[in-house]
């Protein structure tokens, strides 16, 4: 209740209060419009025509009405034109200082889209300068592991990108809890930590997102430019398909197998039995699968074979003999 009351004698703020002004100069104020008013009222208005005889009277009313004016209208006015020259000097200086700072922080906004989209732009130029001529290398290639030697031997000196969905997918493998699935997960992922030892190895931080690797592998060497090395043979019919230049790790391993033709005498170790009747399977030191007709029997002997037929594809190579009797 008592801070209601006290709000509501407290003058609002910024009208003119005469307590402002000294009492000595409204004083003297007044005296000064007394003794104008005096003079003024003698000579101007009574002194010819006096006013029903009795201007010595008015006179001395006149008198006090400018001592009034001066005691209380001429320092209220002075007061008001004092809050007015102040407001209309704060108002200028606001608006000066106001617009130099609006100009200012649009000049450092300015610089600072300026430094973003060069910083942008050298990112962007780095990145394209570090990407180009790279290759980018898929799941397959890393868990099979025989990039490794490509890049040790110089055959492969390109950048070499990994993107991050592969690295999560072989993350996803280790932790996988079939036996086979987890050691083949540690070995694309022990390559991958390898390749950094030999060569230029780029990861960039791209996520599946929902999308499949393969999708994504594509979808990445495609917007980019770069070439794909893969050996799935699925993928590596889609990237084609979709304008991606690619580099099947198993065209180059078959390249540069030992060329055998057919009616040439070949030694092989049977390892185990064939999926047709009588069939015996052995491999090459470069991992060629050789089929051996009649050698079911023979698993564990190494044995004396004729080439009969060879068939060659992207999927590999599969040599087909008959068993020397």
């Amino acid at each position: 209740m008592e801070n209601g009351l006290n709000r509501q004698q407290q003058k609002p703020k910024g009208i003119p209060q005469l307590k402002e002004f000294n009492i000595w100069v409204r004083i003297a104020f007044a005296v000064i419009f007394f003794i104008l008013g005096f003079n003024l009222s003698r000579t101007a208005f009574f002194f010819e025509l006096p006013f029903f005889g009795y201007h010595t009277v008015w006179e001395f009313l006149i008198s006090a009405a400018s001592g009034f004016i001066g005691f209380y209208v001429f320092p209220l006015f002075l007061i008001s034109a004092q809050y007015w020259i102040e407001a209309t000097i704060h108002k200028v200086v606001n608006e000066i200082v106001s617009n130099f700072w609006e100009q200012q922080s649009r000049k450092i906004q300015e610089a600072r889209r300026e430094k973003q989209k060069k910083k942008v732009e050298e990112e962007d130029s780095k990145r394209k300068s570090d990407w180009e001529h790279a290759v980018v290398l898929d799941t397959s290639v890393l868990v099979d592991g025989r990039v490794i030697d490509i890049v040790k031997t110089g055959f492969l000196d390109h950048r070499l990108i990994i993107i991050q969905a592969v690295l999560d997918e072989l993350q996803t493998i280790a932790d996988s809890k079939d036996k086979l699935k987890r050691q083949r997960g540690r070995r694309g992922l022990d390559i991958a930590r390898e390749l950094k030892k030999h060569s230029k190895v780029i990861i960039p931080d791209i996520g599946a997102n929902g999308k499949g690797v393969d999708a994504k592998l594509v979808s990445f060497a495609k917007e980019h430019k770069l070439k794909l090395m893969t050996m799935d043979f699925n993928l590596n019919k889609v990237a084609q398909v979709s304008g991606v230049k690619t580099l099947n790790l198993n065209d180059l391993i078959n390249g540069l197998k030992t060329i055998m033709l057919p009616g040439e005498s070949i030694r092989i170790k049977i390892v185990q039995q064939g999926k047709e009747k009588e069939q015996g399977i052995g491999y090459l030191s470069d991992g060629t699968m050789i089929i051996v007709e009649g050698a079911k029997e023979r698993v564990g002997e190494e044995v004396e074979a004729v080439v009969s037929k060879i068939i060659q594809s992207s999927a590999g190579r599969i040599i087909f003999s008959k068993l020397v009797e």
